[in-house]
């Protein structure tokens, strides 16, 4: 007996002895949580439940040259009730004047709203909608509503702000509009202006303190922000919309005409550089024709006879041939390594004078004069083109300009082909930018400009951006007078390649090409352009058209 009783005095102690133990234990781990880790585990909860929201701020306009919107940032807000916060004596109070306020600003019944919130305060409803879409005015007169204008906690208030952009041409001019957006390495991408001044546009990030309620939703804290976002900056382009609205249909219509794959279309200010209107249509495999790309200004390609220009200003600076001097086009074929050189027209033009190689765009003509000119010594054309700034880029404000391409025989891949190809506008690369800030600077008296498109900031004056030179003089003035002469002749002229544009009202002065492209293959196919610049006498505008893979059967 006495035994037992030891026995069960020893477990009752060793019981006794755990269950100090784990008191202790306990004891020290509410004292360790409570005042040692208090502070991390109360943050810890306090970042599970309370934290700051980024608040987007009211993207920057952006404006054509007289002012229209070509997009803006449209700001609406939705508005809900959070019935758990609320007491039942505020409730109960102010039921009836914020019923009879919301049937007033929303012209609905006042049993209407009445009934509703009674119902979200019978079920807890923490975000029991009263308004969406609604505009900061609408939004302001809630904020004074009885109840509401107590805020976020005693008042129920919740706002949730929506920010969209909205893009009044729509379809027009879309690609060089653009877009932004952050990817998934939260960085900015995008294309045109919206990404280019998108800085500019983004205006400053704001913060809100939010806490989290059921279903994983926040609701603010306060009503008013922890730091109030500041509005990006609004910027007015060059773009003139009237000029916009007729490239973007000319365009279209020559596109759908022709069934061509895609084409470009760019108008520019000579004086200035102002890019006045731009567009780029792609044809989708259904036949329809969208801003796909900005083939304008990224897409580099063999500019075939346009490049003639370059190659006769060359010649012209070098003293090879005057606008009179004899060319014989022979036959119409020149070989080079059992390649040949041919003219458009079969049998070729004979012998005529340079100022014709350029008017009827004659192939062998202007080969001929580059080969015999140059051949000795063709480092002297490429770093003649080099002086003229061919080989640069026209460092655009719009991301994703083309490279331009203009071989010189220190490269690796120069050969006895290289020469003649380059000429007439192969082997060389260009935009349809750049090939038109070239001709630009012939309309501009040698002067190449940068192609600019903002214009200011703000509507401020002061911000207005001027010209940007980056060629004082790609040529002589003697050579400018002859080059001129010879691009009005190509519109003005009978038998000019361009002649069928000719114009009763104003002089244009221009130059055709048609480029091969595809022609190591059995479907070759076309790149046909136009630029030029008009009136011929007094420039105003220059302008490039470029149509690609037009339907061969179609024209």
């Amino acid at each position: 007996m006495l035994t037992n009783q030891k026995q069960f005095l020893y477990r009752l102690y060793f019981v006794a002895s755990i269950l100090v133990v784990l008191g202790l234990g306990i004891g020290y781990r509410i004292f360790d949580i409570q005042f040692l880790e208090g502070e991390k585990y109360r943050k810890i909860a306090k970042e599970k439940t309370i934290k700051n929201f980024i608040i987007t701020p009211k993207r920057g306009n952006i404006y054509s040259d007289d002012g229209s919107l070509l997009a803006s940032s449209i700001t609406n807000y939705d508005v809900y009730f959070d019935a758990v916060t609320v007491t039942n004596q505020n409730f109960n109070k102010y039921i009836n004047s914020l019923s009879e306020a919301l049937s007033i600003k929303f012209r609905k019944p006042l049993n209407y709203f009445k009934q509703s919130l009674i119902n979200a305060k019978t079920l807890n409803k923490r975000y029991h909608p009263i308004a969406k879409n609604i505009s900061i005015n609408t939004l302001n007169d809630i904020k004074k509503m009885p109840l509401f204008k107590m805020g976020g906690i005693k008042g129920g208030l919740i706002i949730e702000k929506k920010n969209y952009r909205e893009y009044p041409l729509d379809k027009i001019a879309e690609r060089t509009v653009g877009y932004e957006r952050i990817n998934e390495k939260n960085i900015y991408v995008g294309v045109g202006l919206e990404h280019a001044y998108g800085e500019l546009l983004r205006g400053r990030n704001g913060s809100q303190l939010m806490q989290k309620i059921s279903n994983g939703k926040w609701k603010p804290l306060t009503n008013q922000n922890q730091r109030e976002p500041n509005p990006g900056i609004d910027i007015m382009t060059t773009i003139n919309v009237g000029l916009q609205d007729i490239v973007h249909h000319s365009l279209l219509t020559q596109l759908e005409k022709f069934e061509a794959d895609h084409g470009s279309v760019v108008v520019m200010e000579t004086k200035t550089g102002a890019i006045k209107a731009i567009s780029n249509l792609g044809r989708t495999s259904e036949g329809k024709y969208f801003e796909k790309l900005n083939y304008a200004v990224g897409e580099s390609h063999e500019p075939g006879s346009t490049f003639k220009l370059m190659s006769m200003i060359a010649a012209l600076e070098d003293n090879i041939v005057d606008s009179s001097t004899i060319i014989d086009t022979k036959d119409g074929t020149l070989s080079f390594y059992g390649n040949k050189v041919r003219d458009s027209k079969k049998g070729g033009y004979g012998k005529i004078t340079a100022k014709e190689v350029f008017k009827f765009s004659s192939n062998t003509g202007i080969v001929d004069i580059i080969t015999k000119g140059y051949s000795k010594n063709p480092q002297k054309f490429s770093d003649r083109l080099y002086n003229m700034g061919l080989n640069k880029t026209l460092n655009l404000s719009i991301k994703g300009e083309g490279l331009p391409i203009i071989p010189h025989p220190k490269d690796k891949n120069w050969n006895g082909l290289s020469l003649p190809w380059m000429a007439y506008g192969y082997g060389v690369s260009l935009t349809p930018l750049q090939t038109l800030s070239f001709y630009n600077a012939i309309a501009n008296d040698g002067e190449l400009l940068k192609p600019v498109i903002l214009n200011k900031k703000n509507g401020n004056t002061n911000d207005v951006v001027n010209k940007i030179v980056l060629n004082p003089s790609i040529c002589s003035k003697e050579t400018l007078s002859e080059i001129k002469l010879m691009m009005e002749s190509v519109v003005n002229e009978e038998g000019g390649t361009a002649y069928n544009i000719k114009s009763d009202q104003f002089k244009i002065a221009g130059k055709t090409g048609t480029c091969q492209v595809d022609y190591n293959t059995d479907n070759v196919q076309y790149i046909s352009t136009f630029v030029g610049y008009f009136p011929a006498d007094k420039p105003k505008y220059s302008c490039i058209v470029v149509i690609h893979k037009p339907d061969k059967s179609k024209g």
